[in-house]
């Protein structure tokens, strides 16, 4: 079986959450399907600025086509004419075309097509999103994407009834296949982890957050709960803030400068994969109050080293961490200061949830979410 693979979003230096799961997706992929061929299809400049791409490449069952039509021109050429579909520029036969995501993109109608659809924040809160992040969302025609797909893959029960419920997609062509964790992440300390802290000038005592700095991840509220925390509890804690800047961010940079929080909000910008599990190792805790997630992909790596996590009671959040994390209310900040108070005032409490966070996270593995995304590709073949 030949594979299209849409890898079009890798083609950027900072990876979001969507490019680290298609990277370790293809990697896991690749290590455990010894007999089907991939085709990895890029746009623009050049092929892919990820390197892990370049190491696929060097496989004989992989091969790159990478259009160098600039990629807006591109994109409009799709939505004018829905031509050339996604397959047009392979000589040779496809037999299943996977999308990793929402794309700018025409389906043939003769491919079956396996398309993962993270979340349905951009449906469910378009208020959190930039008018052109919503006109992209709204390019992708996601009704006739999810409609022509002939199976729809989801990281969550929460996100597989969001779409069944949103798009009307029949129950039997969606399957819930998790994200996966690199292993890399573990709760074992390594001597590098000392430089990680002094390179990164990380503060003692330290609350944490990972992930693209935009309304949706709650990080307004986030502040306002550590703040009434340190006010309440006579508590230094700090704030460090990873990852690049999002949509919508210009509240939040002004917040970040105001005197009541700029001496213990630090906000360090991207960090690569290698050093973030160093970070949540370092942290007294993981605070992830978001408002909507498909998964949460911080969460779990938070969990696998050995980080207490603080989290929120909605979407697919409670689904991932069970028993292992505490869950708060998003909106409210009281609830963030007295999720803090609890959980950094209880050492027994500390090793609880360390030691059920580690339990969680063995449930996931990048080999298990392949194999599970192969067998799928396999039975519609």
């Amino acid at each position: 079986m030949r594979i299209l693979v849409d890898i079009r979003h890798l083609n950027q230096q900072q990876q979001s959450g969507v490019g680290e799961y298609t990277r370790q997706l293809l990697r896991a992929l690749f290590e455990i399907d010894k007999k089907n061929k991939y085709v990895l299809l890029s746009s623009g400049r050049i092929c892919s600025r990820d390197p892990s791409v370049a190491l696929l490449l060097k496989d004989d069952r992989a091969e790159c086509i990478h259009l160098s039509t600039p990629n807006k021109l591109l994109n409009l050429r799709t939505l004018l004419l829905k031509h050339p579909t996604i397959n047009w520029r392979v000589r040779d036969p496809i037999d299943l075309i996977f999308l990793p995501n929402l794309n700018i993109t025409s389906l043939p109608t003769d491919i079956p097509t396996v398309l993962t659809i993270h979340d349905l924040s951009w449906n469910f809160f378009p208020e959190f999103y930039s008018k052109k992040m919503r006109l992209w969302h709204k390019a992708t025609r996601p009704n006739e994407l999810i409609s022509s797909a002939a199976h729809i893959l989801t990281p969550s029960t929460s996100t597989k009834l969001d779409v069944m419920s949103v798009f009307q997609k029949p129950e039997e062509k969606i399957s819930v296949v998790p994200h996966g964790i690199d292993p890399t992440f573990s709760p074992k300390m390594e001597a590098r982890d000392h430089g990680v802290r002094s390179r990164l000038k990380l503060p003692k005592n330290f609350a944490l957050f990972v992930g693209t700095l935009e309304p949706r991840k709650n990080i307004l509220g986030l502040i306002e709960g550590i703040k009434q925390y340190r006010n309440k509890y006579n508590d230094d804690l700090s704030l460090v803030l990873v990852g690049k800047w999002g949509w919508k961010s210009t509240q939040l940079r002004h917040r970040l400068w105001k005197k009541d929080v700029s001496a213990w909000a630090h906000h360090l910008g991207y960090v690569p994969s290698e050093d973030r599990s160093a970070l949540y190792r370092s942290a007294s805790v993981l605070t992830w109050p978001s408002i909507y997630e498909g998964f949460g992909l911080p969460v779990l790596e938070a969990m696998a080293s050995g980080a207490p996590v603080i989290t929120s009671n909605t979407s697919s959040l409670p689904e991932l961490t069970q028993d292992s994390a505490i869950l708060v209310d998003p909106y409210n900040p009281n609830d963030i200061a007295e999720a803090l108070r609890g959980i950094l005032n209880s050492k027994p409490l500390q090793q609880r949830q360390k030691e059920r966070g580690i339990l969680r996270a063995a449930d996931f593995s990048w080999k298990k979410t392949a194999k599970e995304t192969l067998e799928i590709f396999e039975s519609l073949y």
